[in-house]
């Protein structure tokens, strides 16, 4: 048996309905946006990001590249179970800082599935949050 059938042999053999052929919503042309709503999740569709970037300068007039990015995806996994447990949302979030003096990139990632507080993504709004990581919306900041 070939090594690539065997791995996959566990996959075969689990119950139907785990991975279902998923559809996902499609972007379509010529439907309004609606803001604030259209800033917040869309769970239906596969993936969608909310990030900022930014160039800071602290007290001591030191400049700071800064991006921070929150990504939403859909897995298709599971999307029909009841259990908690099913990965059918997941949150991803990427942060990094460039010193410009010292040439230095410090980053950092976080990765959950979506609920028990752990991480989530409003549909009213752009409302992230992962961990101690979020990424609000405070009227037009």
């Amino acid at each position: 048996m070939l090594r690539r059938q065997f791995l996959l042999a566990p996959f075969a053999l689990s119950p139907l309905g785990v991975r279902a052929a998923s559809a996902f919503a499609q972007v379509d042309a010529g439907v309004p946006l609606v803001f604030p709503r259209d800033h917040g999740s869309h769970p239906a569709f596969r993936a969608e990001w909310w990030y900022i970037t930014g160039w800071v300068t602290d007290d001591a007039r030191h400049d700071f590249g800064v991006q921070v990015t929150f990504f939403r995806s859909r897995t298709g996994i599971a999307e029909t179970s009841t259990s908690r447990f099913a990965p059918s949302q997941l949150l991803f979030a990427h942060a990094a800082i460039a010193e410009a003096a010292n040439g230095r990139l410090r980053h950092d990632q976080r990765v959950a599935r979506a609920g028990w507080g752990l991480a989530e993504a409003s549909e009213s709004d752009t409302d992230v949050r992962l961990g101690n990581w979020s990424l609000a919306r405070d009227n037009d900041r």
